[in-house]
This record gives structure tokens, C-alpha cells and sequence, in this order.
């Protein structure tokens, strides 16, 4: 009974458990968008959600995304007693730049997820299937902070634009 009425409050005053954000860019009116190296996956999600935000993918445009890498690795963090695996870290990394024309607005910027997991001979299985969903999210997380940052840099060059 006490938990349904914390809950009923908690949700009452508008507080929600944090989950996968959805970006609503300030759309500039065309995107290019260009990869030099990047998976599948990424081009897939990176395109529908920056059409799911109102952006409209044109190769003729000024406003150009230029995906240069995108990495993911693993180091083994922990070993045992008897000198097998039993921890993980996961590093996944984007390096991107946007140019408006002739003007460079984000040069050579970095985006970096970490996330690290235990790890279990006896089930390889479930534990390589587990490394490959935390790579998705690592990948999710990392496409919603290029949106973030996308729209701060077109939002700063609009308001430049208009001071001027």
C-alpha cells in the first residue's frame, strides 16, 4: 500500500524513470550526411532518427554531417584466480565534424560510451549476446549525444547569424 502511494506521487509530480531519450532537433531545413567509416547499424539509426526529427536528407545540401569513425573494442578489466576472464570493458567511439558551407562548426569532435560486464566461460553464449546489446546501447547512446550536439551547433549558428 506505501509503495502504490510512493509511486502514485512520485508520478504525480511528473518524475519518471530515466530511459532512452528522444531528441526533437530544431530541424535545419537540409542535411547532408556522410560516412567514411561506419557500420550498417549506425547509418540506419543515425538516418532514421535525424528523419524521425524533421530533417530533411539531401546530398545538395549545405549542412553537412561527416561521420569519420566509429570504433568499438573490449580489454579485459578483471582476471581470476585462475587466470580466465571474468570481467569486460567495452569502449565504443564516434569522431564526427558538421560544416556549414565554408564554415567548419564542430571540427573532429569525439563521442565516447563505456560500460564494462561480467563475464562467464560457462555461458559464452548469453555473454557474447549480452556484449552485442550492450554495444547497441553504446551505439543508441552515442547517436542521441551527436543529436544533442548537432542541434546545439545549429542552434549557436543560428543565433550568431541573427545577431548579425
Amino acid at each position: 500500500m506505501l509503495f502504490a502511494l510512493v509511486l502514485m506521487s512520485l508520478n504525480g509530480c511528473g518524475w519518471r524513470l530515466r530511459g532512452a531519450v528522444d531528441v526533437e532537433m530544431a530541424a535545419p531545413p537540409a542535411m547532408q550526411v556522410r560516412f567514411q567509416q561506419a557500420s550498417a547499424d549506425l547509418k540506419r539509426e543515425l538516418n532514421q532518427k535525424l528523419a524521425s526529427a524533421g530533417v530533411d536528407l539531401n546530398d545538395s545540401a549545405d549542412l553537412v554531417l561527416m561521420i569519420h569513425s566509429e570504433k568499438q573494442g573490449r580489454r579485459v578489466l578483471s582476471v581470476g584466480s585462475s587466470g580466465k576472464v571474468s570481467e569486460y570493458d567495452l569502449q565504443y567511439e564516434l569522431l564526427f565534424s558538421l560544416r556549414n558551407g565554408g564554415q567548419q562548426l564542430i571540427s573532429n569532435e569525439r563521442i565516447s560510451q563505456q560500460r564494462d560486464y561480467q563475464f562467464d566461460d560457462a555461458s559464452v553464449l548469453a555473454k557474447g549476446e549480452e556484449e552485442k546489446r550492450l554495444f547497441e546501447f553504446m551505439r543508441r547512446m552515442a547517436v542521441q549525444k551527436l543529436l544533442r550536439r548537432l542541434q546545439s551547433a545549429v542552434v549557436n549558428q543560428a543565433e550568431t547569424a541573427n545577431a548579425n
